[in-house]
């Protein structure tokens, strides 16, 4: 288990503590940039010891100027806040025993070596002037040379992520490269100032009028509340995990936590002239080595889509492309608001053009990975020059690089400061919405001066109130809303029906006249049909149940959830036409379209069917030109506010588009 150094760098008047696990790089590193000098505090195995102590020591350091008389102080504070967080992590982790004395433990470091593996230079308590290096440390600045050129390599392949230490192996692992020393070069990365290493969960402690707490956060996804107190036989110190994103691999203490911003296009180029950048057959989807030439960006940015525009259509991309294409500061985020089956993806095209053209990445993130499997191939039809991948749980393109990713809001968790146009669709969908460690892992992505375009056909509330004026109905310089749909035919608007005791006529076979004849209808006018149900439990009920009564189609029925194993194989069937009858529950709300279906909803009433869901349910119905219109049913025990409110909204969006088309489809 790696040793963390804890130092004070000086240099002039300036003082500031530094972490390492490889003391020879910094010594090096400082020699050649500054000539400072460096105090060693001590050493720990837990990193997020070293990493409070580092944020409490340069709070101190701000407060008051160093001097070599000082240095005593400083280890006497340090050594007092490891004493204090035994006491507070002991009363956390009470029924639990330390692996060793104490919780944590801060180590003077002139009783052994540098805490690298090899330990090969002798650390002294007093300032370590780097202009006196001993003979082993004099070998070591011969090799600089070759940390700084590793070290670029490193970067152009980490570029963009956001890693746990284990799946930077990984990632070098499927790009078929590795450095001698990967602590030296990341090392060397982070004193450079072009990356972070953090712990995997961070504590602080905050002091009270009444008393101390100790506060544990998880530096990957955030989460406070779901951290896992742990003695850890890796560390032997006081550890803690996560469990908010346990999915994602193991976030811990003693769990080195390596976030690396992508090099701007400036920066690559630079690094290429100087001979620092290596070739493709290394990094194979670094934007194309010699990425910045016009003739790479403009091949890569080609769009091969046939399509034409409506005029409102039109309209919202042009104004979602100026947003993209907008220098202006502060204009960092755009709602392009559209109704269901109003060509969402198509008026993407010249945003994601107008990125690429520049030299730039795109991310297209959303909720559901039955909306990327859809979409990654129709992206990828439309921009053939364009690396598309899809990056989803089961992905086995997650590690690869591309000019246009498509993944899961879960799987941008490992995206760091990457992209230039981060685009979240679906931003109402379960379960980015009101998940507060998704809204973080997504603006996380965005790189420092990046866009963020949200695309929904319901947007939530608190960002209509933040991207909306109020005095602006269809468009603003932070919004575009589409009332119609592309072929001009207006939404398909519901009709409730109220069966008093309709989950006990389910449950006990008996004849429910709307539900049946309204489902026999479709399937005899040769049309599919999505029935809808709020719970898991009710998929099996509801399937058997239209099974018995409408025998003649219950070869061509399925039910499906979102942990049923055959999941992708039963929708594959349902696109093919080889199933008429989908019971499912809200997994297949949005982002899947079938033509010619119809949609009956069982079970209004439920919460899980709330407005934005009902309209969104909805807009499975009347999306292609040459079946504008359908049946859309809600079923509900008892009268809802909910399935009139959605009718009312769709009834709105109807009477806008009618009267923008009477005007010619201008605003």
């Amino acid at each position: 288990m790696r040793e963390y150094l804890l130092y004070i760098k000086v240099s002039g008047e300036a003082a500031q503590a530094h972490i390492t696990p490889c003391f020879q790089v910094d010594q090096a590193f400082w020699r050649e940039r500054e000539g400072a000098k460096l105090y060693v505090i001590g050493k720990s195995k837990s990193l997020a010891l070293a990493f409070s102590l580092r944020g409490e020591l340069n709070h101190a350091l701000g407060e008051r100027a160093f001097t070599e008389k000082s240095v005593d102080s400083f280890r006497a504070a340090a050594s007092a806040y490891v004493r204090e967080a035994n006491v507070l992590y002991g009363k956390k982790a009470a029924g639990m025993t330390p692996i060793r004395e104490d919780w944590f433990t801060l180590e003077s470091a002139d009783s052994g070596g540098a805490p690298t593996e090899r330990g090969e230079s002798q650390l002294r308590m007093e300032g370590t002037d780097t202009a006196a290096l001993s003979s082993s440390e004099g070998s070591i600045l011969e090799n600089i040379g070759e940390w700084e050129r590793e070290s670029e390599k490193l970067l152009a392949v980490m570029g963009g992520r956001a890693l746990l230490w284990d799946e930077v192996g990984v990632l070098l692992s499927k790009k078929g490269w590795a450095p001698r020393s990967l602590d030296h070069c990341f090392q060397w990365i982070v004193l450079s100032g072009k990356a972070e290493r953090r712990p995997g969960i961070e504590w602080r402690l905050r002091k009270g009028w009444l008393r101390n707490h100790m506060l544990f956060s998880c530096g990957r996804c955030g989460s406070e509340r779901m951290i896992v107190l742990t003695s850890c036989h890796s560390c032997g110190q006081g550890c803690a995990y996560c469990t908010e994103c346990l999915d994602m691999g193991r976030s811990k203490c003693c769990t080195p936590y390596l976030c690396v911003p992508r090099q701007r296009a400036s920066q690559a180029c630079t690094a290429a002239k100087s001979g620092r950048m290596f070739d493709r057959a290394v990094h194979p989807g670094f934007a194309g080595g010699r990425m910045d030439s016009a003739k790479r960006k403009c091949e890569t940015a080609f769009l091969d889509w046939q399509g034409t525009y409506s005029p409102m259509q039109e309209m919202a991309a042009e104004k979602a492309r100026q947003f993209v294409a907008s220098g202006r500061p502060g204009l960092s985020e755009f709602l392009l608001w559209a109704v269901c089956g109003a060509g969402k993806t198509e008026l993407l095209f010249p945003s994601v053009a107008e990125t690429l053209r520049s030299g730039g990445q795109v991310l297209i993130a959303t909720p559901r990975k039955d909306v990327v499997l859809e979409l990654a191939p129709r992206i990828a039809k439309v921009f053939p020059n364009a690396r598309v991948i899809a990056v989803h749980g089961s992905s086995a393109e997650k590690w690869e690089d591309s000019d246009i990713t498509i993944a899961t809001t879960h799987q941008v968790m490992r995206l760091y400061r990457r992209f230039p146009l981060v685009v979240l669709d679906e931003v109402d969908a379960f379960p980015y919405h009101n998940n507060p460690v998704l809204y973080r892992v997504v603006s996380r992505a965005v790189q420092p001066g990046g866009k963020t375009l949200y695309l929904s056909a319901t947007p939530p509330r608190y960002l209509r109130r933040r991207l909306v004026p109020k005095r602006a109905h269809l468009h603003s310089r932070t919004h575009v809303l589409l009332p119609g749909r592309y072929h001009g035919s207006p939404l398909p608007v519901p009709r409730v029906c109220t069966i008093s005791g309709l989950h006990k006529r389910l449950s006990a076979g008996r004849s429910i006249q709307p539900l049946l004849e309204t489902l026999a209808s479709s399937l005899d006018g040769g049309r599919q049909v999505f029935v809808f149900v709020p719970r898991v439990d009710q998929v099996s009920v509801v399937l058997s149940y239209l099974q018995r009564r409408l025998s003649r189609y219950s070869q061509t029925m399925a039910g499906v959830h979102a942990a049923d194993p055959d999941r992708e194989e039963k929708v594959r069937l349902f696109r093919a036409k080889q199933l008429l009858v989908m019971v499912t529950t809200t997994i297949l709300e949005r982002g899947v379209t079938i033509p010619r279906s119809d949609v009956i909803v069982i079970g209004t009433e439920a919460p899980v069917f709330d407005e934005a869901s009902l309209v969104q349910i909805a807009g499975r119905v009347g999306r292609s030109s040459d079946a504008p219109s359908g049946t859309v049913l809600f079923i509900e025990a008892y009268r809802t506010s909910a399935s009139r409110a959605a009718i009312r909204q769709i009834n709105r969006m109807n009477q806008l588009a009618a009267s923008l088309r009477q005007a010619g489809g201008q605003s």
